[in-house]
């Protein structure tokens, strides 16, 4: 019950019930939620997560023995496998999530295995891909949820439909604009969408795309979206405005991402001025 780890996470801290509880509820009830023999009101319970000066995600993560719910820490293992070109346990994982019951939702693992395709170089599964296309045409509100799997799909979707996708992905920036890390969602949509349009030879949109994406990766923690998107300018202007000012920006980015000893960036960088 949420109420017993409530309770422990408050005496842990140190904090009497009037500290967490004024206005939230009587003294009386506050013990017998704690004891998880009442519940509180959504409202309320945030109230009570407030007082504790606790997120809603660090709750959860404290209920589950700090340790992240099984369909997560998949999900983030994958993620960091393919973000990390480590393919090997990127198909460890997907045959893990196949094989298991842990109730990840279809729509995740088709996707999983079109990502699986695509790095392999083979055709997509269409019946996987129609999975995929039809959540996003039935989708009338963009939560950070779907804008984290739209920038997992962007790379293989219909490349007129992963155009207008990404229009009706930026339209909710404004709802999230004092959401904590929500830039860091933004960023990685449009670095995935530039990615596809420099491969699709969109070089108009993909500068657009570019110039939208500079005006939020502003602060020290968006350091590697902006190490990411000064590469996408370089590569830009190396394969399709001015060879020899592409080539003299990717050889300065190469010696930066040597040195932040970023191997992934640095390979793609050699690979291209080969």
């Amino acid at each position: 019950m949420y109420g017993v780890v409530v309770k422990k996470i408050r005496l842990d801290k140190g904090l009497p019930l009037k500290s967490v509880y004024t206005e939230v509820c009587s003294k009386t009830n506050a013990i017998k939620f704690e004891s998880g023999e009442r519940t509180l009101a959504v409202d309320k319970f945030y109230q009570v997560l407030s007082n504790l000066m606790m997120t809603m995600d660090e709750f959860q993560w404290i209920k589950n023995g700090y340790r992240p719910q099984l369909d997560v820490y998949h999900s983030y293992r994958i993620s960091k496998s393919w973000n990390a070109n480590k393919i090997a346990q990127f198909e460890k994982y997907i045959r893990h999530i196949e094989s298991s019951t842990i109730g990840i939702e279809r729509i995740q693992l088709a996707n999983y295995r079109l990502l699986e395709n695509y790095e392999k170089g083979l055709k997509l599964n269409e019946q996987e891909l129609s999975i995929v296309i039809d959540y996003f045409s039935n989708l009338l509100t963009w939560t950070l949820s779907d804008l984290k799997f739209f920038a997992n799909n962007c790379y293989f979707l219909p490349y007129p439909l992963m155009g207008q996708l990404l229009k009706e992905a930026l339209k909710v920036q404004s709802r999230y604009k004092y959401y904590p890390n929500s830039d860091h969602v933004f960023a990685t949509v449009l670095i995935n969408c530039i990615e596809r349009m420099i491969k699709e030879k969109d070089v108009s949109n993909a500068l657009s795309s570019l110039s939208i994406l500079n005006d939020l990766i502003t602060g020290i923690t968006m350091d590697g979206y902006r190490l990411l998107a000064k590469y996408y300018e370089a590569k830009i202007t190396f394969l399709y405005l001015d060879t020899e000012a592409g080539r003299e920006s990717l050889e300065d980015l190469l010696k930066v991402a040597n040195f932040f000893d970023n191997s992934q960036l640095a390979e793609e960088i050699e690979e291209l001025l080969k």
